[in-house]
C-alpha cells in the first residue's frame, strides 16, 4: 500500500484522526511543509498540542527516539511512510495522552531503563496497538476481560456505541487497517466512564479521553505492565466488518478466542464512581 489515498477514513477506526487528516487537502504524501501546516492548525484547534511540537521530515536522532522528541520538540517522520503519517494524526487527535505517554518514557530513561522494561514496554504497545474503550456498561467490561465474545458482541451487541465505544489511539493499527485480516487485534485499554459520556459529541467525548488518558498516564503505577492492555479482535466490532453481522463470524475459535484469562474479578463499580466524580469536576496480532 505505497499510494497515497484517502478512502481508508470512510472506515470508523479512522474516526479519531479524520479531523485532522481533513484540515489537508492532499493528492499525494504530505512532504515538510504540509507537516509543518498540520502541526499549525493542531495549534491553533486542539486543546493540549504542545506549542514546540513539530513533525520533521526524515530526521535521524542521535539520541533515542522518545528522549528527542522530550528534548526537541521534533517527532522525526518518515516521508512517504504510512505508519509516520498515522503517528502524525495520532498527535493531533491525543496531543495530551502522547505527550503524557513521551513523558512515561523519559521518566523511565532518568530512571536508568535504557532498554525497554514493562513500563516502557506498556507505553509502547498502547502507542502502537492501543484501542481504547470507553465503557459505562460494568458486563460487557467484564466480558472483554474474560474474552466472552458471545456477550460482548452479541448478547450485549445493542450495547455498542450507547453503553461501549472504541477510539483509536495506535497508528500502527491505523496502518494496518489499511489491509485488514482475520486474526486483527488491538490492544484495548478500559476507561471507565458514566452513561451521559455517550450523549455528548464526538469532538468531546475524544478531547475527555485525552485528558482522562493524561492524568492517569502521569502515574507509572498505571498501565505498567503489557498485560493490563486486552486483547480485542478488531473485525468483531459492530459496524467494522460487513461478515460480523451473521452471529457464525464470532464461531471462529481461532480468531475469537477462548478465555485464557482467569475470570475477572471486576472493580469496574468503584472505577465507574471514579469517572463519575472526574466527569462532573470537569493490536497485535493476537488475541491470545
Amino acid at each position: 500500500m505505497t499510494d497515497w489515498h484517502s478512502s481508508y477514513l470512510a472506515h470508523p477506526l479512522y474516526r479519531p484522526i479524520r479531523r485532522a487528516a481533513d484540515w489537508l487537502t492532499l493528492t499525494t504524501w504530505p512532504d515538510q511543509a504540509s507537516y509543518d501546516r498540520l502541526a499549525a492548525v493542531a495549534r491553533e484547534r486542539v486543546a493540549g498540542f504542545p506549542a514546540a511540537l513539530r513533525f520533521v521530515a526524515d530526521l535521524e536522532p542521535e539520541a533515542y527516539y522518545e528522549a528527542h522528541i522530550g528534548a526537541t520538540g521534533e517527532v522525526p517522520t518518515r516521508l512517504c511512510n504510512w505508519h509516520d503519517w498515522f503517528n502524525a494524526l495520532a498527535w493531533c487527535a491525543w496531543p495530551r495522552a502522547k505527550s503524557a505517554l513521551n513523558a512515561r518514557h523519559l521518566r523511565a530513561l532518568a530512571r536508568g531503563e535504557v532498554k525497554r522494561g514493562s513500563l516502557r514496554d506498556a507505553a509502547t504497545l498502547f502507542d502502537e496497538c492501543g484501542v481504547v474503550l470507553a465503557v459505562s456498561d460494568e458486563r460487557m467490561a467484564d466480558a472483554l476481560k474474560d474474552m466472552d465474545w458471545a456477550t460482548l458482541f452479541l448478547a450485549r451487541r445493542e450495547g455498542w456505541g450507547r453503553a461501549i465505544a472504541p477510539f483509536v489511539l495506535g497508528h500502527a493499527l491505523s496502518e494496518q487497517g489499511l489491509t485488514p485480516h482475520i486474526g486483527w487485534c488491538g490492544k484495548a485499554l478500559l476507561l471507565p466512564v458514566p452513561p451521559a459520556f455517550f450523549s455528548q459529541t464526538y469532538e468531546a467525548q475524544l478531547a475527555q479521553l485525552d485528558a482522562s488518558l493524561a492524568e492517569r498516564l502521569a502515574d507509572d503505577t498505571w498501565l505498567a505492565r503489557p498485560r493490563e492492555l486486552l486483547p480485542l479482535p478488531l473485525l468483531g466490532i459492530p459496524g467494522w466488518w460487513t461478515a460480523n453481522e451473521d452471529p457464525a463470524f464470532y464461531a471462529n475459535t481461532d480468531y475469537f478466542r477462548p478465555s485464557r484469562r482467569a475470570n475477572s474479578s471486576s472493580v469496574m463499580s468503584s472505577e465507574l464512581n471514579a469517572g463519575d466524580s472526574r466527569a462532573s469536576s470537569a493490536s497485535a496480532t493476537s488475541s491470545s
